[in-house]
């Protein structure tokens, strides 16, 4: 008993964390960026009023970037991100998302330069980022015996005429697989959490039954992957990708949280609170103008692809579609898990 104590005295008892998602990161400068849904003109001011909000939360131990880190893989944006995350007085980790590769080009749009994901995930190696040399996962003990770990669930990225747009789908790669058994059976004292781009769960009926191709938003092999968290007693999810505030759903004894965009209205962030058997959360707004509020919304309403197949534009279909995005009954909550 007294050995058993003095273990589990050295465990983490409280950690605080950010959570942050798809800053989309596009510089001013860089032709064809535009403010549209994603507030292209605006992301680095967004993501710079972030990281300074962020800076001012006491006992802060890390931020987790849930990836689409830049607007389509560009160099430029790479850098610009690279400099403003830099600024965190705590340490910060990466995952990638499906705009952080080069995509193959289609007749529908030009491309700009991009870069492989590799070289994407190489400019954030060590404490600035979290990623190791020649991978594009990983996995960190980020307090003791909390152990992150990263997934990248981007593949390659291709036009589907039938859908009119690029693939925006992900999965989890055999070898990966095979990758993360190894590493969660290897931390099957600590206790893990996951930090993924794509979700392992549908969030609406438009994600069930892949209206607007949304079936896209969640990994294709997500069952799969669920089995295995669950094989080895992860509790923990968090992803991005789906630009709908922050929530959680209970799926096999597995919490999986999504979060919001800081690029696109309600543009929040999440600060999460802890302990060996409790999450606790609060979502806050992403500090900026009046004016560029009324033009996140004004661009978000104007939205049709967006939208679920019951949220047309019109005032029911408009506040449906307010609701699932802004979800301001999730804004605060907690958890408790085995």
């Amino acid at each position: 008993l007294i050995l058993l104590t003095f273990s589990l005295g050295f465990a983490f008892d409280k950690v605080k964390f950010v959570v942050i998602s798809d800053p989309h990161i596009s510089i001013p400068q860089q032709k064809g960026v535009t403010d549209g849904f994603k507030l292209g003109l605006k992301t680095q001011m967004l993501t710079e009023n972030t990281v300074a909000e962020i800076n001012k939360i006491p006992d802060l131990k890390f931020v987790l970037v849930a990836g689409d880190l830049t607007q389509d893989a560009e160099p430029w944006n790479i850098d610009e991100l690279r400099k403003i995350l830099d600024q965190l007085k705590v340490p910060y980790f990466v995952t990638l998302g499906n705009h952080d590769l080069s995509r193959v080009p289609h007749e529908k749009k030009d491309q700009p330069i991009t870069l492989s994901k590799y070289t994407v995930a190489a400019a954030f190696i060590g404490k600035s980022g979290g990623m190791v040399s020649g991978m594009t996962y990983y996995s960190h003990e980020v307090a003791k015996d909390l152990v992150l770990i990263t997934l990248d669930a981007s593949r390659a990225q291709v036009f589907v005429p039938e859908a009119g747009l690029n693939d925006f789908g992900g999965k989890i790669d055999p070898g990966q697989m095979r990758w993360l058994e190894s590493t969660l059976k290897a931390n099957q004292k600590k206790t893990v959490i996951i930090l993924t781009h794509h979700s392992a769960v549908p969030w609406c009926e438009g994600d069930k039954a892949n209206y607007n191709s949304w079936r896209w938003f969640w990994m294709d092999n997500a069952e799969e992957v669920r089995a295995l968290l669950k094989k080895y007693g992860v509790k923990l999810v968090f992803s991005g990708h789906r630009h709908i505030s922050t929530r959680y759903q209970q799926v096999d004894d597995i919490y999986h949280f999504v979060h919001p965009a800081l690029s696109t209205y309600p543009m929040r962030y999440t600060v999460y609170e802890m302990t060996p058997k409790t999450l606790s959360w609060e979502v806050s707004n992403v500090p900026a103008s009046p004016e560029v509020w009324e033009l996140a919304k004004k661009n978000f309403l104007a939205d049709k692809w967006w939208r679920d197949a019951d949220q047309p534009d019109t005032p029911e279909g408009n506040q449906k579609y307010l609701e699932l995005y802004e979800s301001p009954k999730t804004m605060k909550g907690k958890v408790t898990y085995r």
